[in-house]
């Protein structure tokens, strides 16, 4: 239940209320929700490589390569959301420097990976659209980084 809790303050981002119950949550629960969403997010991509998995153009068969998928896949997600959250998070971190606002990166990379629902789903509703991945890719980090700043400014500024 606390992950549909998650969602919901995530998906009113950047209101105060939402913001500060989010930062309440634990790191496993943050991690959690992170896996689960860019799981359910990137399903879609590993249902199309199954289903056009041409056994002659391979050298493995397709028991090994569902085996792969299987077992390499959630590690493979795993690596990817915590690497690209942290990536992400330097954006923000830069930020809050010019606005001197009080935030360990800590905070900013809880921030950053509950920012990520909507650009997200910006994306994959942009991808399958004629327009190239890449300016669906901008406009998913345009809209994210336009929420963190948001989320910055309700933080104090540093005391001198």
């Amino acid at each position: 239940m606390a992950i549909l809790a998650i969602l919901r303050n995530s998906a009113i981002l950047p209101k105060k209320e939402a913001m500060f119950w989010l930062n309440r949550v634990s790191m496993r629960d943050t991690l959690v929700y992170l896996f689960l969403i860019f799981f359910i997010s990137f399903l879609p991509n590993v249902i199309l490589m199954i289903a056009n998995f041409k056994q002659g153009q391979s050298h493995i068969s397709y028991s090994q390569f569902l085996l792969q998928i299987i077992v390499f896949y959630p590690f493979f997600i795993m690596f990817i959301v915590v690497t690209g959250v942290s990536i992400l998070t330097i954006g923000p971190w830069i930020l809050k420097s010019f606005l001197q606002r009080k935030l360990a990166y800590q905070q900013l990379w809880k921030m950053t990976s509950f920012a990520l629902l909507w650009p997200l789903i910006i994306y994959h509703l942009l991808f399958f659209t004629p327009l190239p991945t890449s300016i669906a890719f901008l406009v998913g980090l345009v809209l994210l980084y336009i929420i963190l700043y948001q989320m910055i400014l309700i933080y104090p500024k540093k005391r001198k």
